[in-house]
């Protein structure tokens, strides 16, 4: 096997460079390229959907502390704890008065940030992208050729998909054994390329790459591992230990500003936050091992491009094989190119086996694991080269922002698109995103955000800047509270005690990790878009992990401590759906975000803000701490700092410490002192003598020479040491401190004597003595046989509150058992009481979070297991299960004999089963039971259903409830699911009568391509038995029986001579009838909507009729309407039968009756004639009355005056306004209220017609006539028109003659001559011959009238037409708006019921028998629905017309009483009646 050669394999291969620089991708045919573009196999498409489709997680609460409770935030943390720490990260909202100055100058700070990757940091796509560099790594170190081998149809072999496939079918020795090489070729290849089969050349090709290539490199990891497991890696761990744990970038040391060495550097920041331990002073960092391409050949020759003299010594002399531990064969002998390293191995001792020595560069297996261990350490994150100030950065963010949604400003962008692109941009390949982010600033070099204590305040806001910079939540601040023990160490730890600020942009991110030694941190916004988070309780930490684990186990594998690195992102839906609990939290500007100990959290950044972190921990911590630590241990990491030292910095401050911190250092101390005491124990068994132990002050040793060479742990309180070696380990990891040396050589050291630490632990436990005996009784409680009452526990929680207990373990203890007892005691009140309803009725396709039977009993279960004594309530829940279980037997026997019971039954034990709002299985059943019933119910109505004489004309006939074919083959499909005898059979009967209807659909849908009048009734005949069908054709037809039934109904109700005809002959006859023209548009409406009808000859020649009808109405109206009409032309041209109200005093208002011309609306009181006969004898009932009533009404209009204005008498803006009086009714007007009318312009100078009076302009009789010409003539309203022109030639006529008698002095024929002329004035047509005559006599009869009116009348016949017209004459409405109500609505309430409307003797006598009309001496016999009546008061009981009674209808409403006038000569006082004379 030839090598190639070291350029090719360069070109070729991914593999990172040597140095910490980004990553350098280089190009390949057939390289990692294409692979890297490859799908990330199955696992990536698995999981592809959660990035694709982010389901966001649940919010965190949010705190809004009020602030007395802001005062002090280590109090308000501590407050909050019990129920925010479950969600790992909770948001803290300021009060509104916490308003912060921002303290640095945007101009002047400057900073480098790190470019991020998106697509490198997923810990799905970082593990592939791992191992293949890695397999490429190894392969071409290793003097392998490598080639990414390719399918049938030229794809790139995903070899990491083929890796876990192999994996997941037992590992490649169990695959090679079984020969289970077709089944990964089958599991790997998708399903389109199956259906050609598995080609046997692919399964060549796998086998013998992944057993050539992938096998070699998986055996040396498994080798590295069992090696890693028992020896230490420090030179692993310290090259992984420079970088930087927060965001990737390996950590440069610091930039020594001008003027300060190195020593003030280090003193002024001897610690760091996530880059691991403090550093000694002035310790100088080894220059890293390079790599200088130098290879020796198998027969020793070095490479030509030395420069060292031909007699130096030839390295093969000292060369040996280190696995064979033999240097024969010399020209096998392979030597490793990194220079300074002489391992060498010959070609058949390498794994896999070289056949020659390869051309290109080879390495000894430990310089591969080298080169290995650098690879993905720096994914995703990279230092840039430029340097920004806040204005420049913001520019840049805020530029970029809106360059990558496309829009023109940043607010423009939703936050749930930027969700969805951050989530999507992770696993992207196709567009890959960087951006830049300025993370771990630390504020002793850049500034704070807040004003510094230290700090020169300037400027106008500086007693402002002073406040903030002394305030508790002043990030600087409160790491040294009084009440967090980070205060007790003397200098800072950088990002742990001194704040660390951070720059954002859009999509820059924080992956998932912990704080520092668990502790608790605090963020602030100071400006900017908000920031979103996503927190894990700490108590969830280890779900967190293993879900991890599963997600990418190669990754977590290989780096033990990945955890707590900030380097690898996982996408929260995703750990959600394998049981991880996460929530969100997304922080605004002016806001605080806390997570608490040991809260994995990650998150990213909407767009630019400005934002400040430090750690702080209060006293709740110390355990905590200690976890952390061990947990620390277990994989290797190195501490911040020294958790014991920490401890002892405490106590000895023991005089300053607080109840709380002493209590619960002292309950650390106790910790310290039992394993002190086992450790001496383990000692003393070795063998350990006092001679080999020594007292040792570990503080004053650098954190770096006193850590075990194992775990890595800071070692403070004892330690081993092999004097030989110069080595050192805790007392735990013994076994890895020496291998060649014996316990005899070690040397123990330690800081205290155990005498001492006893003696600290007297001193502050005499300083809780208090606590002490309430720790005491509490134990004492928890340790008695009866379990205590939660009333007790309470008790013991209360006092502790009272006397400010801190929230030691035993508090804490306490505090779980009430809250734990309380919970469940709620549940079991919801259950019982229904206190809180989890479940609706209308509860629709949501999931049912109920708790089910066994869910109960577990609830019950628990509370016995509980730490106090539930009885009562357990004893309470047991019973309501026996309801529940009584319930359940009663719901099985039902269901088994369903036959028994009717449905409402069933659905009452349903009922029954939901109130005990629990899961019950029994409901689904019951469920099903009556969903058979009601299929049944629904089933037999439609089988029983049968046609029934005279069904058309039911009122629902066309509204009744029918069935689809859709409705009838859903019924017959879901009798299947449940099959039985009944519902069989009703399902055949279904299936007939469908078949049936489907059968009647076809000759409906015939008859509607051929409609006929004439056939379809005989073709409904046939399809009525399929009535109950509801399709397009069978409705069609249905539709046009029922409109032929509503056409020949409205002309049955309109011509009753026809009512005995068919609609044929009915439509035939429809034009020589007698009928309105509204009833005729209705009826030729109707027809239009019918098929049969449309275009028929009957409806032709009724439109025609119409349509000449309607152009004989525009005739009359220009005719007859005067330019502003208030009546339409049926109010015109027929008798008035307004008068009986207007005599009654009522008020009529009139519309403006202008506009577009509708010809129904100008007839629509026509509606109400059913024959010509009717209409007649209406117009003469009503020219009867006007001759009886008319007197009646001048003597109202005289009584009211102005109030008969159209103002109604409320136009009084000047003090003298002239008034016209009409000569007819006698009502007053004022002049600007009238409407000049042409007519008046014929009539004698003065003579003024009311605008009731004079209804039209009263054209000439001639030319109506000549309207009339060409007009249907059995329309009402053309004979309406010509009993009006008869009318006219009748009074005539009585006028010509009426004044031929008087001027022959007959008898009566003064009366008779003033009748003709009030007749003339009354008709609304004009005929000429009369005109002459009626001006003579009114001039005659109306003198002094005329004389006074004309000074009034003159005005009127100069005044300009009105501008804007009146929308309407007398209404109270419009007329009355400034008047004030006549009394109060006490007042009006005391008048009689009876008053307030209008009073009908047939609502009042049950039989209309008794009814004797009106008993008035004199009545007026008025015509009409309008009569208003009165019933007398008094013993008679008699009804009377109100205008027969001498009163208005307003006066008649306002008496107490009403008596008649027989009544009155019987009565003693009559001021509250009147009389009918």
């Amino acid at each position: 096997m030839r090598a190639r050669r070291h350029e090719d394999i360069v070109s070729t291969s991914s593999a990172p460079s040597t140095s910490s620089s980004p990553r350098k991708k280089v190009a390949a045919g057939s390289g990692s390229s294409r692979s890297r573009s490859h799908q990330n196999g199955s696992k990536m498409e698995m999981y592809d959907n959660f990035y694709k489709k982010f389901v966001r997680p649940p919010m965190a609460p949010i705190y809004y502390p009020t602030a007395e409770e802001f005062a002090d935030p280590i109090e308000y943390v501590a407050k909050i704890r019990p129920e925010a720490e479950k969600y790992g990260v909770v948001k803290i909202v300021p009060p509104p008065d916490f308003k912060p100055p921002f303290a640095i100058d945007k101009e002047t700070f400057t900073f480098r940030p790190r470019t991020q990757k998106l697509n490198e940091v997923e810990a799905i796509v970082k593990e592939k992208h791992t191992f293949i560099d890695r397999l490429i790594n190894f392969n071409r170190y290793s003097g392998l050729t490598f080639e990414f081998p390719t399918d049938r149809d030229g794809n790139v072999v995903d070899l990491y998909r083929l890796h876990r496939i192999v994996q997941n079918f037992g590992g490649c020795e169990e695959v090679n054994e079984d020969e289970k090489w077709r089944d990964v070729a089958r599991e790997y290849l998708p399903k389109e390329q199956m259906a050609r089969g598995v080609p046997s050349a692919f399964i060549n090709l796998i086998r013998s790459h992944y057993n050539l290539h992938i096998e070699p490199f998986n055996r040396n990891l498994r080798e590295k591992a069992m090696k890693r497991d028992d020896e230490s890696d420090d030179e692993l761990e310290e090259l992984k230990h420079k970088y930087q744990h927060h965001h990737g970038t390996m950590r440069s040391e610091p930039e020594v500003p001008e003027g300060k060495n190195d020593e003030m550097v280090e003193e002024e920041c001897p610690m760091s936050m996530q880059s691991g331990r403090r550093r000694s002073k002035n310790r100088k960092v080894a220059a890293p091992r390079r790599t200088s391409g130098k290879r020796v050949s198998g027969r020793g020759k070095k490479n030509s491009n030395t420069d060292e003299d031909d007699d130096e010594e030839d390295p093969m002399e000292s060369v040996y094989c280190i696995a064979c531990n033999q240097g024969k064969d010399e020209e096998l002998l392979l030597l490793c190119d990194i220079e300074g390293c002489k391992n060498g191995r010959h070609t058949y001792c390498c794994d896999p086996v070289l056949d020659e020595v390869p051309e290109g560069e080879w390495r000894c297996p430990t310089c591969i694991e080298s080169e290995d261990s650098k690879i993905g350490l720096d994914w995703g994150f990279y230092d840039a080269d430029t340097e920004y100030n806040l204005n420049s950065f913001t520019e840049f963010a805020n530029k970029w922002k809106c360059d990558y949604f496309g829009v023109s400003d940043v607010s423009k962008v939703s936050c749930e698109l930027v969700e969805r692109e951050f989530w999507k941009n992770l696993v992207s390949n196709e567009n890959p995103v960087s951006v830049k982010y300025g993370a771990d600033l630390i504020t002793s070099r850049v500034g704070s955000g807040f004003p510094r204590k230290e700090d020169k305040h300037t400027g106008p806001d500086c007693k402002l800047k002073q406040q903030y910079a002394n305030h508790a939540w002043n990030l600087n601040n409160m790491p040294v509270l009084r009440e967090s023990v980070l205060s007790y160490f003397n200098t800072g730890i950088s990002g742990m005690m001194v704040p660390w600020v951070y720059v954002g942009m859009c999509f820059s991110t924080f992956c998932w990790h912990t704080e520092d030694h668990w502790t608790y941190s605090v963020n602030y916004n100071h400006f900017g878009e908000r920031k979103i988070w996503y927190g894990v309780g700490g108590d969830d930490a280890e779900k967190f992990e293993e879900a991890l684990k599963k997600i990418a186990p190669g990754l977590t594998g290989r780096q033990r401590d990945l955890f707590h690195h900030m380097t690898t992102a996982a996408n929260p839906s995703l750990l959600r759906s394998l049981g991880v609990p996460i929530y969100s939290v997304h922080q605004n500007a002016g806001e605080f975000v806390i997570t608490f100990p040991r809260a994995y959290h990650a998150g990213y950044n909407e767009g630019l803000n400005f934002a400040e972190a430090v750690n702080f921990a209060p006293i709740d911590w110390l355990a905590k701490g200690r976890q952390c630590v061990e947990s620390y241990s277990s994989v290797r990491r190195y501490l911040v700092f020294s958790h014991d030292e920490l401890l002892f910095k405490m106590i000895e401050a023991m005089d300053k410490l607080g109840l709380s911190t002493t209590l619960a250092t002292h309950d650390e101390l106790k910790r310290v002192i039992e394993k002190q005491k086992m450790l001496r124990e383990i000692l003393s068994r070795l063998g350990v003598t006092a001679r080999q132990m020594e007292q040792v002050n570990f503080e004053k040793i650098p954190d770096e020479q006193r850590s075990c060479r194992f775990c890595k742990t800071t070692l403070f309180m004892c330690a081993l040491v092999c004097n030989k070696h110069k080595r050192m380990t805790c007392v735990e990891h013994r076994h890895h401190l020496c291998k060649t040396c014996s316990p005899k050589d070690y040397k123990y050291q330690y800081r205290f004597e155990i005498d001492h630490l006893k003696h600290l632990s007297d001193e502050l436990g005499r300083r809780t003595i208090n606590y002490t005996g309430w720790k005491e009784e509490s134990d004492e409680m928890l340790e008695e046989e009866g379990k205590p009452k939660l009333e007790r526990i309470e008790e013991f929680i209360d006092v502790a509150k009272h006397n400010k207990y801190p929230q030691t373990d035993q508090v804490h203890k306490l505090i779980t058992i009430r809250h734990t007892a309380k919970s469940a005691i709620e549940k079991a009140n919801q259950l019982l009481y229904k206190k809180v309803r989890t479940r609706t009725k209308t509860r629709c396709q949501r999931a049912d979070t109920r708790t089910d039977t066994e869910g109960v009993r577990s609830l019950i279960e628990q509370m016995h297991a509980m730490d106090c004594n539930l009885t009562v309530i357990i004893e309470k829940l047991e019973k309501w299960m026996e309801q529940i279980e009584i319930w359940r037997a009663k719901s099985t026997t039902m269901i088994n004999e369903e036959e028994k019971y009717t449905k409402e039954e069933f659905e009452k034990v349903i009922e029954e089963g939901d109130e005990y709002d629990i899961k019950l299985a029994e409901i689904e059943e019951l469920k099903k039971v009556i969903e058979k019933k009601k299929w049944t119910e629904n089933a037999s109505l439609i089988t029983s259903w049968t046609p029934t004489d005279g069904m058309e004309k039911e009122v629902d006939f066309e509204y009744k409830l029918r069935y689809t074919s859709k409705d009838i083959l859903a019924l017959i499909r879901n009798g299947s699911r449940n099959p039985s005898k009944q519902m069989t059979n009703l399902s055949e009967k279904l299936q007939q009568m469908l078949s049936t209807a489907i059968d009647s659909e076809r000759e409906a849908c015939d008859f509607v391509q051929n409609p006929s009048l004439a056939q379809l009734q005989s073709v409904w005949q046939k399809l009525r038995q399929s009535d109950w069908y509801y399709e397009q054709y069978i409705n069609a037809v249905r539709f046009e029986v029922v409109h032929a039934a509503k056409i020949k109904s409205l002309i049955d109700s309109s011509i009753h001579s026809l009512s005995s005809f068919d609609l044929t002959t009915q439509l035939h006859r429809l034009t020589d009838s007698d009928i309105t023209l509204p009833k005729a548009i209705e009826v030729i409406k109707l027809c239009e909507t019918s098929r049969c009808l449309k275009g028929s000859e009957e409806v032709r020649k009724l439109s025609e009729m119409v349509s000449k009808m309607k152009s004989f109405t525009e005739r009359l109206a220009k005719l007859f309407k005067p330019n502003h009409p208030y009546h339409n032309l049926f109010e015109i041209l027929s008798e008035r039968d307004d008068l009986t109200p207007l005599a009654e005093g009522q008020i009529i208002p009139l519309y403006f009756q202008g506009g577009s011309l509708h010809s129904s609306d100008e007839w629509h009181q026509m509606k109400e004639f059913r024959s010509m006969e009717q209409m007649v004898h209406h117009q003469s009932s009503l020219r009867e009355m006007q001759s009886r009533i008319f007197e009646k009404v001048k003597s109202t209009n005289s009584a009211r005056g102005l109030e008969s204005c159209s103002c109604l008498g409320h136009n009084k803006e000047e003090s003298a306004i002239p008034t016209l009086k009409c000569i007819m009714c006698d009502s007053l007007f004022h002049v600007r209220c009238c409407e000049w009318s042409p007519f008046l312009q014929r009539l004698p100078q003065g003579c003024f017609l009311c605008v009731r009076c004079l209804r039209g302009q009263r054209p000439v009789i001639d030319d109506v006539v000549t309207a009339l010409n060409g007009t249907p003539p059995g329309f009402l309203e053309t004979q309406l028109v010509r009993n009006l022109i008869q009318k006219s030639r009748v009074i005539t006529q009585n006028l010509m003659e009426g004044a031929n008698k008087r001027q022959q002095g007959e008898d009566g024929s003064e009366e008779l001559c003033r009748q003709a002329l009030f007749d003339w004035l009354s008709c609304e047509i004009l005929n000429l011959n009369g005109l002459p005559k009626a001006v003579e006599l009114i001039s005659e009869f109306y003198s002094d009238y005329l004389q006074s009116q004309a000074r009034a009348f003159s005005d009127l016949q100069r005044r300009p037409v009105k501008s804007k017209l009146s929308v309407s004459l007398f209404d109270p409405k419009t007329s009355m708006k400034r008047k004030r109500p006549c009394g109060t609505q006490k007042e009006c309430s005391k008048k009689p019921r009876k008053r307030q409307s209008r009073l009908s003797p047939s609502s009042y006598y049950e039989e209309e028998a008794e009814f004797k009309s009106c008993q008035a001496r004199s009545c007026l016999k008025p015509y009409g629905d309008s009569v208003n009546w009165v019933m007398c008061d008094a013993g008679c009981k008699n009804w009377f017309h109100v205008i027969c009674v001498g009163c208005t209808l307003k006066e008649v409403t306002d008496m107490h009483e009403f008596r008649c006038s027989a009544c009155l000569d019987h009565a003693d006082s009559p001021s509250s009646s009147v009389s009918t004379e």
